[in-house]
């Protein structure tokens, strides 16, 4: 049986406006356990999407050692100490400033190989799965993996 994206991908996919603030972002991030987006404009299109990679080199200088979960969480109780006041390195800046515009997309019915052979063509780690222009779902490098292990993922 060949695989589609339809099979593996994500299906409950959080989306944030470009206008949302960076605090906020950071927040979805840890609240939801997620480490990327899609970013959609007023008009509810897809325009980018944005990743916790995005957030560490536009808006932190930080220790490579140190772990992408322990610095957003750091950043979050900044926000909680500090109530409206942003971080100093994301003041005023917004989603629009940092994200990656004009995503690569993918259909529902694409192969698994296909998606793995579009990931490395982009060097990208998720793409967006989209039904008629509406986003269905999102596929990463690890649904992927899971996939070829024979895997369900949880």
């Amino acid at each position: 049986m060949n695989h589609t994206a339809r099979d593996i991908m994500t299906r409950k996919v959080i989306v944030v406006e470009e206008d949302t603030a960076i605090h906020d972002l950071i927040r979805i991030f840890v609240e939801n356990m997620i480490s990327c987006v899609p970013v959609m404009n007023n008009e509810k299109k897809l325009v980018g999407i944005v990743t916790k990679t995005d957030i560490l080199g536009h808006c932190m200088d930080i220790d490579l050692h140190v772990s992408v979960k322990e610095v957003l969480k750091d950043v979050l109780e900044f926000c909680s100490e500090h109530g409206d006041e942003e971080p100093p390195a994301a003041h005023e800046m917004t989603v629009r400033a940092i994200m990656t515009p004009e995503p690569i997309t993918a259909g529902e019915d694409i192969s698994v190989e296909s998606l793995a052979k579009t990931m490395i063509d982009h060097k990208i780690h998720r793409l967006i799965i989209t039904r008629d222009h509406e986003i269905t779902g999102i596929v990463s490098t690890l649904d992927i993996l899971y996939h070829v292990a024979g895997i369900n993922k949880k």
